[in-house]
This record gives structure tokens, sequence and C-alpha cells, in this order.
């Protein structure tokens, strides 16, 4: 069998499109079965085994400062650090919607404005994002459980509890309850999906700013014909990583957590 060389620079490029048309097509048909494909997407990017090597160090590119945008809040007894709870047009516990949000789409709130830089460890598998009295789950967690074990690349007959407890509508630990009907109305998906729909948004924030850095550093600006000046986006262009806005809602009516 011969072999040949295969130009993993050229595939990088394809690949950063296809993530990114992958995100987009999430946010605008609000298609949250599409953080299947985008788990397996962020797997190959930058999840390295002893068998199998990612595309980042296959090119030298995972060495870098990644950005979190994880937060912190003491109000709930369960702490979902990389998306937040939507409450839209809920009246006395019945009706509207009641979602689990990513928080860099502004469809409805600002994203956070703070995040932090961590080594690529840390943002992975040491950085705690979502965590119960009982369980906790790492970005790895939540994208490798979903990609290997729950449809992303591959269906288990099982998979890891602390992932289960997290994968529910009720797994954010509240419910929405009516001041007069009493009502209990629970939330309409489930958290993970919007959760590695923000890891994307921070995986290729950090490639977006660790770009420029490369750019400025070399004093010029990248206006190449080729597919990753689409998907890094043209200078000061930050619409690669907003929500392209299809809908025209009402803010006031809304409620985040």
């Amino acid at each position: 069998m011969s072999i040949v060389s295969n130009p993993l620079v050229a595939k990088y490029d394809e690949f950063l499109e296809l993530l990114q048309a992958l995100c987009e097509y999430y946010d605008r048909d609000e298609k949250e079965i599409l953080a299947l494909p985008i788990s397996t997407s962020i797997r190959v990017l930058v999840h390295d085994t002893r068998r199998s090597t990612s595309l980042l160090t296959h090119l030298g590119k995972k060495d870098a400062k990644y950005i979190s945008t994880n937060t912190s809040s003491d109000r709930d007894p369960v702490h979902l650090g990389i998306v937040r709870r939507i409450h839209v047009g809920v009246k006395d516990g019945v009706g509207g919607e009641a979602k689990y949000w990513p928080l860099c789409d502004e469809r409805y709130f600002e994203k956070p404005q703070e995040c932090n830089e961590l080594k690529f460890s840390e943002w992975w598998e040491k950085e705690v994002v979502f965590r119960s009295n009982e369980h906790s789950l790492t970005r790895k967690d939540i994208i490798l459980s979903v990609a290997n074990k729950d449809g992303g690349a591959h269906f288990d007959s099982e998979v890891e509890e602390k992932y289960d407890a997290f994968r529910h509508s009720w797994s954010g630990g509240s419910t929405l309850v009516g001041i007069n009907s009493g009502i209990r109305r629970g939330y309409d998906n489930v958290p993970t999906f919007p959760a590695i729909r923000q890891i994307a948004y921070e995986l290729l924030s950090t490639i977006k700013s660790n770009s420029n850095k490369v750019l400025d550093s070399i004093g010029t600006s990248y206006a190449g014909p080729d597919r990753v000046s689409k998907t890094l986006g043209k200078k000061n262009n930050d619409s690669l990583f907003h929500l392209r806005h299809t809908k025209n809602r009402n803010k006031s009516s809304v409620r985040g957590a």
C-alpha cells in the first residue's frame, strides 16, 4: 500500500470552516442536535491520545492560552458555568420557553465581557464548568462523553453517571413555579448541547485571537484568498462569533439566570 503526504494546513482551514458553519446553523436555526457533530469536530482539533494526534498538535498550534468564559455564582445549587437559564413568556408557570442557553448567543442578553485565559490542560481537563453536590464535569468530560458515547461519532450502551446527571431537562437543579397556580414548569432542553456550542465559541475565539497575534507580530494583516480568511474573519469583525439574528424578539419579556 502506497502512502502519500496529507496537506494538513489546507485541511485545517477546511476544518475550521466546517466547525464555524455548524455553529452558525446551530444558532440560526436553533438546531441543538448540531452539538453532536460540533463535539466531534472539537475532539478532532484538540484531543490527543496514545493512538491519535489532534490537528492542532500536528500543526504545532496547541500550545496557547485558551479563552474561558466560565462564570461563577453562589446563588444556584447547580453550577452551569458556560450556559445560562432563560425564561421567555412563561406566565404563572405555564407556556412560553424555558431553556438552557449558550453564553455566546446574544439574542436575549449580551455575552459576559470578562473571561480568563488558561493553559490548555487547565481549560480542557481541570476547570470545572458543570457542578452539583454529587458530580462535576470539565470541558473534556462533556465533549468526549458526547462524541465517543452519546451520538457524536459513536454510541455506547452505557455512559458515566456524572455525565448522565447533566444531560436531562432537570439537570440545572431548578424549575419554574407559578406564583398563583403553583404549577411547576421544567426546562425545554438539556444543558449539555448549549455547553458544547459555548465550548466551540471559546475554541474558535482562541484560534482567532492567536492568529491575530501572529499577524501582528509580523506587521501585516491577512488578506489571502483561501478559506481561513472566511473562518477567522476580518479585523474588527465580530460577526463570526455572534448570532446572526433571524427573528425579532422582545427582550423586555425575557428573564435569565
